[in-house]
């Protein structure tokens, strides 16, 4: 049977010699992969005004402080993030929210839900307003 030429079966003659590398020099020391780039322009310093006062604090710091401040005025984007940050790094444990559920909970939901179901009957059994002819 005679060496067939194809697909990752290259020539003899085109073959990396026994001892050489296909990349002789490698990849250049002191190349930037994408995690160092990300973290040299996050470590970078901003001046910032907190509370009338110029302080001078990193990138990321700032990021953190505004996802801080957006979920505590209402967003729900940045406080989903927080508490699935919060959840992956083992800061929010299963226990910790059952802990701060009350005894009675499902009691509490229950009534809830009856309330809120009375309160639908009620909007839907008033009659509309006629309208007038002119």
């Amino acid at each position: 049977m005679a060496y067939e030429i194809g697909y990752r079966r290259p020539p003899k003659s085109a073959r990396f010699k026994k001892g050489k590398s296909g990349n002789p020099t490698g990849r250049p020391k002191g190349s930037s992969n994408f995690l160092t780039l990300l973290e040299k322009e996050l470590g970078q310093s901003i001046v910032v005004n907190e509370n009338g006062r110029k302080k001078t604090i990193t990138r990321l710091q700032a990021m953190v402080k505004r996802m801080v401040a957006g979920a505590l005025q209402g967003d729900q984007k940045s406080l989903m993030t927080l508490v699935e940050i919060l959840r992956r790094t083992g800061q929010f444990e299963d226990d910790d929210i059952a802990a701060l559920l009350p005894d009675d909970y499902e009691n509490i939901l229950d009534a809830y839900v009856d309330q809120r179901q009375k309160g639908s009957t009620k909007k839907t059994d008033k009659s509309t307003p006629k309208e007038n002819k002119s």
